[in-house]
Formats: structure tokens, C-alpha cells, sequence
């Protein structure tokens, strides 16, 4: 039998191949979409994890800078009857360090678990008085330096995470300082439409999420004994934990799995989701992340019209084939159908070819605009060092000041003693006290000179440039506080010894290395620092190092010690911005620069320079 001119075997094959293709299409756009979205959530995992660290991390140094305050100290060993006037103080400061910092509380806790200063020790949900022996960050504290713990306040009613930290006398606990910090900003800028974020503490507990109503639920089910635990510690203020209702279906590949969540959106519906997740920065804690995989979907259903459209198209042909072997009408009316699917294809060929050309006509507006915001930048960050070569000045106008006095009172001295002689007709004392002027003023134009030369914006031209030169320059300018620290400074650089580089950028890079080495044995018995050179290796490669007698560099803190805003100082010595400065304009030389601490002791700074000939050799 045929039906149009076709066999039914061809209708039947041409059947089974548009659904083996349709089948296909199909199957490899959801692949892709999944793939895609698995990798968003890879993506938005990392995003939240740093943010958790960025937002959560830096309060938890804030207990351990409260217990080293003498007067938290003196009140935690004069309990239960301190001095006059110290329990106001030790409150005041909670207050002030509790409003720099944004945070929720600051408290100080005796042994016995009983906050005895707060930071919100004048409002009516004031800790004082509280006893929180029960919590574990304060049994962690005490027995073993720190603690963390997330729970809701007993006080408050309001979740956050808790930061502890041991208050030591001769080595012998006698109290614990805790921060309490707020996690309603992070869970507000984690809120994406389609997506849900959340953070799962060791108990299987949601503790942050950007779905409310799921918030201290369980994701997994809560042994007797734990829940025990969980009352104990009243971690959610007495709250019964409940079990999120939740369906896992599948895996897709090591790192996702589907899952069927209620819908956030529609109460009383379930949505399907792939869901992510990956240990969080805080230990035993876990990151869990949900994507619609509605899109997929989506897609899809286009990759099923694209295909039945193909075969449409193709079907067209066929049937046109065909129809030519027909009668004249027959032909006629086939021609008719293929000026049809003409017109149909051009349509769309122009279609196509102007949503080309739109998308060409972005993308050169979007080269012109990365290429104007790549020059913004470069501009920017020359700002940022001639920025951070001013705020090393200032940091050394005390020091300059007293280099500048001195001979300034000197050279009145000698003057009033000049006109002194004159008026005695004495005019070869006179004359030697004028020698002795000219001298002083030559010294102190060497010393602003060599100012004016760090200060001067750096332009991007690499030289020759004497290694010797640039670490005299910056000793000069580290001269007075040198000398009156009694620093030991041991410079061995080889004579003649010279490198490619920016002048002015090579002495910042050596006055910052300086300077933190200054820093690092302020605090020392012994105080010196090693500067050295060694010669070219068969490389070309000239090896530069800066080695101080300090107490060296956390390990967490060497690792990322270059990156900008990490520094090893107190809240207002100091940005992080100086080595971030100094690595880049290193690696603009075409340097590596590199920090150890090594065995001996302190800690030392290695750059590895191109060599470069002499200045008189290169100009012969």
C-alpha cells in the first residue's frame, strides 16, 4: 500500500528515524543543560564559600584581641570585687569595639559561665548576669584556647555564630571573651530568583538559608543521643528540629544529585532540583546549593522543535521530489510549494542573518568598552602605588622631622655665633661656623632629594638600575629610625651589581621590604637584618634578599601574604596594601618575588631579578 506516492515501509522508517533523532536531541540538550548548570552551582559554591569566609572570617580573631586587653584581664582576676571605676571601663570598651566591628554582642564570661561586662550592658536584653556554662563555645574556650558555635540567643531570640576565646594569666585560664555575630546580611545577598543557598552546621541542621521557612530544619535524620545534645546546649533556643521534606532521585556525575524539594514559590507543590554541596570554610560545617533545572527543560523542548522542524523541512523536499513526476498540474502545484518553503527559508535566513549581525554589533561595542575599562585599570593602579609610596611617607614624617630639627637648631646656633664674631671683628671663626652651615644644608638637601625621588609617580620605562643604589637610597631614608632602634643592619651586595627594573618603583619595592623588616624586629631582643645580593647565575638571574630577625610569619598568613588587605599588624598600623603593591610592580620587572621563614628564625623576602649590563657598558 502507498499513501501520497510513499510505501507505508518509508512512512514507517522515516517514523522511526525522526523519533530515534527527536530521542537524541533530546537526550544530549538535557545533558548539556544539566552540565551547564552543574557547573553554575560549582561556580555559585566557590562564591558562597568565599563570602562565608570573607564575612564570617574576619571576626574570628576579635575574641583573642579582647582577652590580651589589660583591663578584661584585671576584671576577670579581681571577680568577684574589682577596682572602682574597671567594670564601666572593660563595658565602654566591649561598647566600642562591638560598634567598629558590627557586631551583634561582645562579652567577657568568668569561669564559672556568668558574663559579668557586655557590650549591651545598658540596654534591657543586656548578657550581664547571663550564666552560658551550657554553651559549647564557652566549654571549648576553656579547654582548648577558642570556640564556635552556631545557635540562637537565649536572651534575644535572634541566630547567630558565636566566637570564643580562652582570657589566660601565667598560662591558666580565668575567663572567656565571645563575640556573637549576625548572618541576616549574608543569607539577604545570597538570594538569587529560581535558586536556594544554605548552610549546614555538623548536626545536619540549616542554620543559614535564603528560604526562611527552612530554616533549622534537619536535611538528615537527628539520632536520640544527639538531639540530647542539641537541648543540652539549647543550640536553637528549645526549638524542636524537624526533618526537611525531601526526596534525593538521582546522581549526576561525582559532585550533584536530583532531589524533590517543596517549592519555596508554590506552598503545598514539590519542584525537582540539582543540588550541590561542599564542606564550608568552618570545620564540620557544609555549603548546599538548589538549581531549577526548569531551563532544562526548556531547552529541550527547543532541541525536540529544532528536530521536528529539520524533518518538516526534509518531509517538504520529499514530497516535492515526488510531485515533479507527476502530471503538469500535479507539477505546477509542487512548485507552488516549493516557492512556499523559499519564501519560508529566506525569511528565516534573514532573520538569522540580522540577529548575526546585532550580536557582531554588540560584541565590538563590548571589545571597545573591556578595552576602555582595561586602561581604567592600569591608571587605577598606578594610583594605587603612588598612593601607598605617600602613605609610606607620612609614615615616616616623625622620623624626618627629627632628622630635619637637628640641624636646623644647629645651623640657628651657628648663625647667632657668626654674628656674634662679625660684631667682635672675628671673621675666621665666623667663616668656619658659615663652612659648618653650608655643610648641614648639603646633608639635608641629600635627605629631601632622596624623598622627592620615592615620592615622584613612576613611569613604566625598565632600566639598568644599580642594585647598590637603590638599597643606599632606601637606607638613607630608613637612617634615623635605624639608628635609633639600635637595629644591626648588614648589607652585602656585590659592586657593580645591576638589574632591570623602574627606578623609582625599585626603590619602593626595597623601602616597603625595609620598612616591614623595621616592623618585624621592633618587638626583638636581637634586631638585626640581612640585606644581600647574590651574582648572576649562568641564568642571567640575580637573587635579592631581605632576612630579619623577627618572629616570622604565620603559616596561615604566608599563603596569602601577597594578596591585598592581609597584613600582620594591629587594626590601624597598616592596609595589607604594601607587599599586594610591591608584588605586582615586582612582577612588572619581570621578577618573582616569594616570602619563607626560614629555619634559623624570622622570616625572609627573595626576589629573583633579570640581570642587566652596567650603565657604562651598555652605553659603550
Amino acid at each position: 500500500m502507498r499513501f501520497r506516492g510513499i510505501p507505508l515501509w518509508g512512512w514507517a522508517a522515516a517514523a522511526a528515524l525522526y523519533f530515534g533523532v527527536a530521542a537524541a536531541a533530546v537526550e544530549l540538550a538535557w545533558d548539556r543543560s544539566i552540565d551547564a548548570l552543574a557547573e553554575l552551582g560549582s561556580h555559585r559554591l566557590d562564591l558562597y564559600a568565599a563570602s562565608l569566609r570573607s564575612e564570617l572570617g574576619r571576626y574570628e580573631t576579635m575574641p583573642l584581641i579582647v582577652a590580651r586587653q589589660e583591663s578584661v584581664r584585671a576584671l576577670l582576676s579581681d571577680v568577684p570585687d574589682p577596682p572602682p571605676g574597671l567594670l564601666q571601663t572593660v563595658n565602654d570598651y566591649l561598647d566600642a569595639v562591638n560598634r567598629e566591628a558590627a557586631s551583634v554582642a561582645v562579652d567577657v564570661i568568668d569561669l564559672h559561665g556568668s558574663v559579668i561586662a557586655a557590650s549591651n550592658w545598658n540596654r534591657p536584653d543586656s548578657f550581664v548576669g547571663t550564666n552560658v556554662s551550657y554553651r559549647p563555645y564557652f566549654q571549648d574556650a576553656l579547654s582548648h584556647g577558642s570556640g564556635r558555635f552556631f545557635g540562637i540567643g537565649t536572651n534575644t531570640g535572634m541566630p547567630g555564630l558565636y566566637f570564643a576565646s580562652a582570657v589566660r594569666e601565667g598560662g591558666v585560664a580565668i575567663g572567656a571573651t565571645a563575640v556573637k555575630v549576625s548572618v541576616d546580611a549574608l543569607e539577604s545577598a545570597w538570594r538569587t530568583p529560581g535558586e536556594a543557598a544554605m548552610v549546614i552546621d555538623g548536626n545536619g541542621v540549616i542554620v543559614i538559608s535564603t528560604v526562611p521557612a527552612w530554616k533549622f530544619m534537619a536535611v538528615r535524620p537527628i539520632a536520640p543521643e544527639q538531639q540530647s545534645q542539641i537541648q543540652a546546649s539549647r543550640q536553637y533556643a528549645g526549638r524542636s528540629v524537624e526533618l526537611l521534606p525531601y526526596r534525593r532521585l538521582s546522581d549526576w556525575g561525582t559532585s550533584a544529585w536530583f532531589a524533590r524539594f517543596p517549592d519555596w514559590v508554590h506552598p503545598g507543590r514539590e519542584r525537582r532540583y540539582l543540588a550541590m554541596s561542599r564542606a564550608a570554610p568552618q570545620a564540620g560545617d557544609s555549603i548546599m546549593v538548589l538549581l531549577d533545572v526548569a531551563g532544562a527543560r526548556h531547552q529541550q523542548q527547543i532541541a525536540l522543535a529544532f528536530v521536528t522542524g529539520a524533518f518538516l523541512i526534509a518531509g517538504l523536499y520529499g514530497l516535492y521530489a515526488i510531485q515533479r513526476r507527476r502530471a503538469i498540474a500535479e507539477k505546477l502545484k509542487g512548485q507552488d510549494a516549493l516557492r512556499s518553503a523559499n519564501e519560508r527559508l529566506e525569511v528565516t535566513v534573514a532573520r538569522r542573518t540580522a540577529a548575526l549581525r546585532e550580536a557582531n554589533e554588540r560584541m565590538q561595542q563590548e571589545i571597545v568598552e573591556r578595552t576602555r575599562a582595561e586602561q581604567l585599570l592600569r591608571d587605577s593602579q598606578q594610583e594605587v602605588v603612588h598612593a601607598g609610596k605617600l602613605a609610606v611617607l607620612g609614615q615616616m614624617a616623625a622620623g624626618l622631622t627629627h632628622e630635619l630639627n637637628q640641624p636646623l637648631v644647629a645651623i640657628k646656633t651657628l648663625c647667632d655665633n657668626a654674628r656674634t664674631f662679625f660684631e667682635r671683628n672675628q671673621p675666621a671663626p665666623a667663616i668656619g661656623n658659615l663652612e659648618r652651615i653650608s655643610r648641614l644644608v648639603d646633608s639635608m638637601a641629600v635627605l629631601t632629594a632622596e624623598l622627592k625621588t620615592f615620592a615622584r609617580k613612576p613611569d613604566f620605562e625598565r632600566v639598568a638600575v644599580s642594585l647598590g643604589e637603590a638599597v643606599t637610597h632606601a637606607v638613607l631614608i630608613y637612617e634615623a629610625r635605624i639608628r635609633d632602634e639600635h637595629v644591626q643592619l648588614d648589607v652585602r651586595i656585590p659592586a657593580g651589581t645591576t638589574i632591570c627594573a623602574e627606578p623609582s618603583q625599585l626603590q619602593q619595592v626595597i623601602v616597603n621590604l625595609l620598612g616591614n623588616a623595621l616592623d618585624a624586629v621592633a618587638e626583638q631582643e636581637k634586631r638585626i637584618i640581612a640585606i644581600e645580593a647574590r651574582a648572576p647565575d649562568p641564568h642571567g638571574r640575580v637573587l635579592f634578599t631581605v632576612a630579619d630577625s623577627g618572629a616570622g610569619i604565620a603559616p596561615e598568613v604566608l599563603a596569602h601574604l601577597f594578596e591585598p588587605f592581609v597584613t600582620t599588624k594591629p587594626r590601624g598600623h597598616g592596609l595589607g596594601l604594601g607587599l599586594a603593591i610591591s608584588s605586582r610592580l615586582v612582577n612588572g620587572f619581570g621578577a618573582r618575588i616569594s616570602a619563607v621563614n626560614p629555619p634559623e628564625g624570622g622570616a625572609q623576602f627573595s626576589i629573583e631579578f633579570a640581570a642587566a649590563a652596567p650603565q657604562g657598558e651598555a652605553n659603550e
